[in-house]
């Protein structure tokens, strides 16, 4: 190991004969100074009984390539040990120092090295009583299934009339997922890899055909009418170790797979097409360690963030042969007087999904870019495989990083930015200089003095004379400047084109979060900050711009590997818990993120959340604390 000048006067610094740039022991590790034994204590003939490490005793003899081998090994096993030691821990791995271990990282495994499978309630509602089962409740125990998801056609959409606005036309949306309980003629299967499935492969039961006097034709009045006085429902159950993620009613039992009731719990079937991290010895016990099934609420709630653990279920199952069939409570955080409900939300808040509605100002810009002409204007941030400026996420891995300086050698080039900076850039050709392309970078401005160059949009400046806001980039004059770059003018309302030649930009029609709400609620003028990008830049708007986004699913089921220093998202599975209805907050005048359950175990219509109206002193224990900002992990 090759130290910097002495950074650790306890440890002896000149290594030891035969074992090359490797770092002697520190005292507290079993050296003595001056000691050079450790390559014989390790690989010699004669090992140190009373050495730390003699049970790397001598096997094989010095020179042979079986020798080599086990002193490789031996020396990887010393370097792990003596950089893990308290003495210089902090300096090989500073990650094991930090105070909060309790940070989320999504790493969703490419499917090339292994895949994760994860159901909800395979066997569907398997809370009777074992002899009136349809399905058994081990139905989904060594076996693979795999889910089923309806998306509603176009002539479905149509006629339930949830077609998108006009304003969103240009968009790219996806589909609109049915119902669980939607007919086969009204939607478009998808498997759980977002692969179209035909009827003829789909598990699923055929449809039943009823009498409906309601129907006089197809899809007339409703799209489960077939006929005249016909109409088809789904068939009442679902195939064996299929996902029915939902219909999850979180006032029921459930059996386990060896046949055991529990009250409030669902069943979940995981698989894995490589071993599972599962953690043993010292660490079996350490709920920091291991593979854990965890329970969230999709962009937090009024009450926790997204990341608080709301329950959870730990993996013992290394290998799995098929699914693999375990229990996981709804019961909230552990406490038997709440349980996961039916959470909506009522108001926006800082985490909220909203739309951007289309009275959103309305910005015109220079002309977009001509690949033709290798002229215009772009948005920069540029992440290669993504949405460019405003919809460009962090550069935060060494391969995006790569990517990105992979992309800088193609023109047009985008500025160095700040991390937190979105800016409009236009490519140019030059009056004068080179006569031909190059890829050199001259005074700070990729291009400067190139045939082709590229520069941030000139600001727009006002004028007195008309009082328009123009630039040199701008090819007509506006009324205002726009609220997201300065460098465009701001449209008049109503109108929804630029004239002479500029480009219209707007955010109308895109889906962000909320990352900061006004502290006056009741102002009309008040600012909600919404992000396109997980919060690396947001932009303003009046709440009369944005429309709520409720997800479809109000819970996600989280795969998470659990590290000493981290822990690890690798799957995310949403699910829906459709009962009971979430206990009314008087206090706050908004619904629980849980029902609370009476001495009856019935759920509440309302409570006051255990608030007697008397405040409590704030107390520190400790003379350090940590500003709560939703990322502690809170323990289930």
């Amino acid at each position: 190991l090759n130290y910097p000048p002495n950074p650790f006067p306890n440890i002896i610094q000149t290594p030891p004969p035969n074992v090359g740039p490797l770092a002697t022991l520190p005292p507290s590790l079993g050296a003595s100074e001056g000691d050079t034994s450790i390559d014989d204590a390790v690989f010699g003939v004669s090992p140190r009984l009373d050495a730390p490490f003699a049970g790397f005793a001598a096997q094989y003899q010095k020179g042979t390539s079986k020798y080599e081998q086990a002193k490789d090994e031996g020396e990887d096993v010393l370097v792990e040990q003596i950089r893990s030691h308290e003495d210089v821990k902090e300096y090989f791995y500073p990650e094991k120092m930090y105070d909060n271990i309790d940070i989320y990282r999504t790493e969703i495994p490419l499917s090339q090295e292994y895949t994760i499978g994860i159901m909800v309630s395979p066997c569907g509602d398997n809370s009777t009583t074992v002899d009136g089962l349809i399905i058994p409740y081990d139905c989904c125990q060594g076996i693979f299934g795999d889910g089923e998801y309806g998306y509603l056609t176009d002539n479905a959409m149509a006629t339930y009339g949830v077609e998108y606005p006009l304003f969103r036309a240009s968009r790219s949306d996806p589909k609109i997922l049915a119902e669980a309980d939607e007919i086969f003629e009204n939607i478009v299967l998808y498997d759980d890899r977002r692969q179209i499935m035909s009827v003829e492969t789909s598990r699923r039961a055929d449809d039943e055909i009823m009498v409906a006097e309601e129907c006089v034709g197809v899809s007339d009045p409703f799209p489960y009418c077939t006929g005249v006085r016909m109409k088809k429902v789904k068939f009442s159950y679902n195939a064996a170790c299929t996902d029915n993620n939902e219909t999850v009613n979180a006032m029921l039992p459930c059996y386990d797979v060896d046949g055991e009731l529990s009250s409030h719990c669902i069943q979940v079937s995981y698989s894995q097409s490589s071993f599972i991290h599962v953690c043993g010895g010292d660490f079996a016990d350490d709920d920091h360690c291991g593979t854990y099934l965890e329970v969230h609420r999709q962009n937090g709630s009024p009450y926790d963030s997204e990341e608080v653990v709301l329950a959870d279920r730990k993996i013992t199952t290394r290998e799995t042969a098929g699914m693999v069939t375990t229990t996981l409570s709804m019961l909230y955080k552990n406490d038997p007087n709440k349980i996961l409900c039916e959470f909506k939300e009522t108001v926006i808040r800082v985490g909220t999904m909203v739309l951007i509605k289309e009275t959103a100002p309305m910005c015109c810009c220079p002309a977009v870019y001509n690949t033709l002409n290798k002229e215009g204007r772009f948005s920069c941030p540029s992440k290669p495989g993504t949405a460019h400026g405003p919809f460009a996420d962090s550069i935060d891995t060494l391969e995006e990083q790569v990517n990105r300086d992979d992309s800088q050698k193609s023109y047009p080039f985008c500025p160095l930015l700040r991390e937190d900076e979105d800016v409009m850039v236009c490519a140019k050709r030059a009056t004068k200089g080179f006569s031909q392309d190059t890829y050199s970078e001259r005074d700070g401005r990729f291009g400067a003095f190139q045939r082709y160059y590229s520069e941030p949009c000139a600001p727009t400046n006002y004028s007195k004379i008309d009082s328009t806001w123009s630039s040199p980039d701008l090819l007509n004059s506006y009324p205002g400047r726009c609220d997201y770059f300065d460098s465009c003018g701001k449209q008049t309302p109503g109108l929804r084109y630029c004239s002479a030649g500029d480009s219209t930009f707007t955010f109308s029609g895109y889906i962000g979060k909320v990352v900061e709400i006004p502290i006056n609620l009741d102002d009309p003028n008040g600012i909600y900050k919404v992000t396109f990008n997980d919060g690396r830049t947001s932009y303003g708007f009046l709440l009369t711009d944005l429309e709520m986004m409720e997800p479809k699913y109000n819970y996600e089921l989280w795969f998470v590997q659990r590290t000493p220093y981290d822990l690890v998202i690798q799957q995310r599975k949403p699910f829906k818990v459709v009962a009971p209805k979430c206990t009314y907050d008087i206090v706050n005048q908004r619904y629980f993120p849980y029902a609370v359950l009476d001495d009856s175990g019935q759920p509440l219509n309302q409570a006051d959340g255990g608030f007697d109206g008397i405040e409590e002193p704030i107390t520190y224990e400790t003379d350090v604390f940590y500003e709560d900002t939703g990322v502690r992990r809170t323990a289930a």
